[in-house]
């Protein structure tokens, strides 16, 4: 007889600007016709409705009903929690941004190991490969893209408008044509943008977003990065950094290096967002961005320009639909194999390594 399949619980974001979920109504069907128990917590954030998950056969429960879930509960969400419950005692998934000695992790850790829980980080996700299960890396690379090359465009035209907030758009095709209608107000020749990391996820997401408004874009990854002209990335108008550092090796460009007299950057989109590890590659602000302060200045480069970054982190929820849609879709086959999968297995190994290295 086979075992019974997991209870599982969308619970509701508690960021506030984060509209993306980890399982669209399409795929929450396909697990409920599998045989799992799943409850969504109702949003007014959530792209999709809730009656689409009602009748994909979804129960509906209030948001943040998940605290008071029977144990066994699988709980399923997006991005980090909010500092209460002080003790977790389920099995959770997402994105808690805490593994790599992130400022806090140790107390998010002890939140687990207070209340006897679990946290399969979806980060870590990966199969015996290594490859992870699901992300949202080319959404991430294209909107991080997009945002700081309206923002040099802008400037280029002689406005601020970026400067007075971003909030979700449409599609695709609205930004391409409001970025290429931009590039038309400025004169000269359009800027110059480079792309680090550009074969990987994000890497391709952001060079596909550029040469569709008309950039000519530099790429480079490991090969260019390995011994790295500096002189030459910083000639740059726009870089888009799309590297994700898990242990030293890579310094990109700190503030002296952007206020040197050859420097002529002007814009730089910092898609992986890690500015509270030691191991960020952009060292030149203390804490992402946000949609209501989505650009901050950092420095006066070698021409007197203002450099500014942008640097949100949770970038795909400005396309929340489609970004979804694609997770889900690439997550519902880890999702139907809960928790057997070695995807599981090797996260509740690192969640054990983790918890080992916190003495915990």
């Amino acid at each position: 007889m086979s075992e019974p399949k997991a209870h599982i619980w969308l619970r509701d974001e508690d960021r506030s600007t984060e509209r993306r979920t980890a399982l669209t109504p399409k795929n929450a069907k396909i697990l409920c016709d599998a045989g799992f128990q799943v409850t969504v917590e109702a949003s007014d954030k959530r792209a999709f409705a809730d009656a689409d998950y009602e009748a994909a056969g979804c129960a509906i429960a209030a948001p943040r009903s998940w605290v008071d879930a029977p144990k066994d509960t699988v709980i399923l969400g997006l991005k980090e929690l909010a500092e209460t419950p002080a003790e977790l005692p389920h099995r959770m998934i997402h994105f808690a941004h805490i593994y790599k000695d992130q400022t806090g992790w140790e107390g998010e850790m002890a939140r687990f190991t207070k209340g006897d829980g679990l946290l399969y980080d979806i980060e870590f996700l990966v199969g015996d490969d290594g490859r992870r299960v699901a992300a949202f890396g080319y959404w991430a690379g294209w909107m991080g893209a997009a945002l700081g090359a309206h923002r040099l465009l802008e400037r280029r035209a002689g406005r601020d408008e970026i400067l007075h907030g971003v909030s979700p758009y449409e599609s695709q095709d609205v930004i391409i044509e409001k970025l290429r209608a931009l590039a038309t107000e400025g004169d000269g020749d359009m800027p110059t943008a480079i792309v680090i990391g550009a074969k990987g996820r994000s890497g391709t997401g952001a060079c596909e977003c550029l040469e569709a408004v008309g950039f000519s874009v530099t790429k480079w990854d490991i090969e260019e990065t390995r011994l790295l002209d500096r002189q030459t990335l910083l000639s740059h108008d726009l870089m888009v950094n799309c590297v994700l550092m898990f242990g030293p090796g890579l310094l990109l460009a700190n503030k002296s290096h952007l206020s040197d007299a050859n420097c002529t950057m002007k814009v730089i989109a910092d898609v992986s967002c890690d500015p509270f590890s030691d191991f960020n590659p952009l060292p030149i602000y203390d804490a992402p961005t946000s949609w209501t302060e989505p650009v901050i200045e950092v420095v006066k480069n070698g021409a007197g320009d203002a450099v500014e970054v942008t640097s949100i982190d949770n970038l795909p929820s400005l396309l929340p639909a489609q970004a979804a849609e694609e997770f889900s879709d690439q997550f519902i086959t880890a999702l139907l194999r809960f928790d057997q999968g070695p995807e599981w297995k090797n996260a509740a190994n690192k969640f054990d390594e983790v918890r080992e290295k916190a003495g915990l």
